[in-house]
């Protein structure tokens, strides 16, 4: 979950996660991740054109770590609009994995890999820093 201010950008990575949970799983050949926005009016997306590498040490919201420097299977920018068609709601962002013929990626057992979701909400005028003012006439 991401509340971003109007008007800025911030980093996404996606991250592949092995049987044995580590992190780091790659994409075969010829595997897509695609990441869309449900309301690209307010959060919007725009990936980079070859998955990076993490820039910082991140923790999953399951709780793994994923260190400084793990490659991405998708990464790229989600930017909040100016003026965002639904200010204040949060908006679903997917990642789903599919093969070059459109079908879905499938683990080692078969089954489908199913997508991600999590949610940018964007929010004009986010608080940023606090200021404390004193009145000018003293009693």
């Amino acid at each position: 979950m991401l509340k971003l201010p109007a008007g800025k950008s911030d980093a996404y990575f996606v991250v592949g996660f092995n049987d044995d949970g580590s992190v780091g799983a790659q994409l075969q050949s010829g595997q897509i991740a695609t990441v869309t926005s449900d309301d690209p009016n307010t959060a919007s997306i725009s990936p980079d054109s070859t998955a990076l590498v993490t820039d910082e040490d991140f923790t999953t919201a399951s709780g793994e770590d994923v260190p400084t420097g793990t490659q991405s299977i998708a990464s790229g920018k989600v930017s909040g609009l100016a003026k965002p068609a639904q200010p204040n709601v949060p908006i679903n962002v997917t990642c789903t994995l599919t093969n070059a013929d459109g079908t879905p990626v499938v683990d080692d057992s078969g089954a489908p890999v199913p997508p991600i979701t999590d949610t940018v909400t964007v929010v004009p005028g986010l608080l940023k820093a606090e200021g404390i003012l004193f009145g000018a006439n003293p009693a």
